[in-house]
């Protein structure tokens, strides 16, 4: 399924359109059923319906028991299960999330005007949800089961405190607000699903193995981006590096909690990402204009597009890279100065201070793989 063009927008300062970002839809059970295939063509056993109820970790073998009274004993277990996998708990001994993307949305048909996407649009500005301050952001496109289906979200990043918004106020807030946004009424359209998402982060990620023998892997690993929904996209940009290393390290039986985490390695990209949610989450205590959120996104889009597309297309597709982003920094340094001082209020100094840690360690790695990485291979 593919939808062309794609659209960015922030309330009161314009939109900016692309093409070929974000327009490629893939299917669950498509996709679910064609590693089904391909993984018992292999050999492999599916236990479907099955729960693990507990993990024993041995010098030898790693058993896991299931809830229905068998035992399966495995050389590695990867752990796939998400967020909130009980291993990862575990690991994390509890801890609060450092930021926490809330999404609510629904599938529905009955769009007359279906051929484009929104990647990020802004169509407000902050408003108080309950006891906090949210600044609402919406992406929509073409739903698969039919030409008048449409998908739309609308989330918004939250410290994760007392008095956070709950998710069903932002469903109200989804149903009011709506309409509005796609121009549509609710008595047109036939709601198919509804759709809502609690998506924790923490600066500390990807998260390294702290068990011999067990492997976090995508969300689990927090491989994801502060920035997005969840780490479908970054995962498969690291798929051929994460299989290779499995491999390798089963092969060679570097099955111990160190080994296991030189593949979920610190990358100051990822960690970079941190200052943008922060950038895009309402602080009441920041004492800045309800309309900074959308000022700060759209000056620095309209730079990365000035830039062109080796500047823009990055971003969109949340891959933080070294030299798009100091060409956009410095653009806007120049052409609104008169914003980094609300910046320092917005995201507070000591991340900002951290980011900066990330942004030259971002440089470096840059420059090993530029320079010193072809002559290493």
């Amino acid at each position: 399924m593919k939808f062309n063009p794609n659209r960015c927008g922030f309330e009161g300062k314009g939109e900016i359109w692309v093409e070929d970002i974000l327009n490629l839809g893939v299917s669950p059970a498509t996709l679910i059923e064609v590693m089904k295939k391909r993984f018992t063509s292999l050999g492999g056993i599916i236990f479907e319906g099955y729960s693990v109820s507990s993990i024993n970790v041995y010098d030898d073998a790693a058993v896991l028991k299931l809830a229905e009274g068998k035992t399966l004993s495995s050389r590695l277990i990867i752990d796939a299960m998400g967020n909130f996998s009980p291993v990862v708990k575990q690991i994390r001994s509890a801890r609060k999330p450092d930021g926490v993307c809330l999404v609510v949305g629904s599938c529905a048909r009955g769009f007359k005007d279906n051929v484009t996407s929104d990647v990020i649009f802004s169509s407000s500005t902050v408003k108080n949800v309950g006891n906090a301050e949210v600044q609402y952001f919406w992406e929509a496109f073409p739903a698969g089961s039919g030409p008048t289906d449409r998908t739309t979200y609308m989330f918004t990043y939250v410290d994760p405190q007392p008095g956070c918004p709950k998710l069903e106020e932002l469903l109200e807030d989804f149903w009011d607000l709506m309409p509005a946004y796609q121009d549509v009424s609710l008595d047109d359209l036939e709601i198919l699903r509804v759709i809502y998402g609690i998506f924790p982060t923490y600066r500390d990620s990807p998260l390294p193995s702290a068990f011999d023998r067990i492997l976090q892997f995508g969300d689990a690993s927090g491989i994801q981006s502060p920035v997005s929904f969840g780490g479908f996209g970054s995962l498969t940009r690291h798929l051929g590096r994460l299989s290779d290393g499995i491999y390798e390290a089963v092969s060679n039986n570097f099955l111990d909690s160190s080994s296991l985490s030189l593949l979920n390695p610190y990358m100051p990209n990822l960690s970079s990402s941190w200052l943008f949610q922060r950038a895009m989450s309402a602080k009441p205590e920041a004492n800045v204009s309800p309309d900074f959120i959308n000022e700060l996104l759209c000056v620095n889009f309209q730079c990365m597009q000035r830039l062109g597309d080796p500047v823009l297309r990055p971003f969109l597709q949340d891959v933080i890279q070294f030299g798009p982003l100091v060409k956009t920094l410095g653009l806007v340094m120049i052409t609104k100065p008169q914003i980094i001082p609300s910046i320092f209020k917005q995201v507070g100094v000591p991340v900002l201070t951290s980011w900066s840690g990330h942004f030259f360690m971002l440089g470096y790695y840059t420059f090993l793989s530029t320079f010193v990485d072809p002559v290493v291979r």
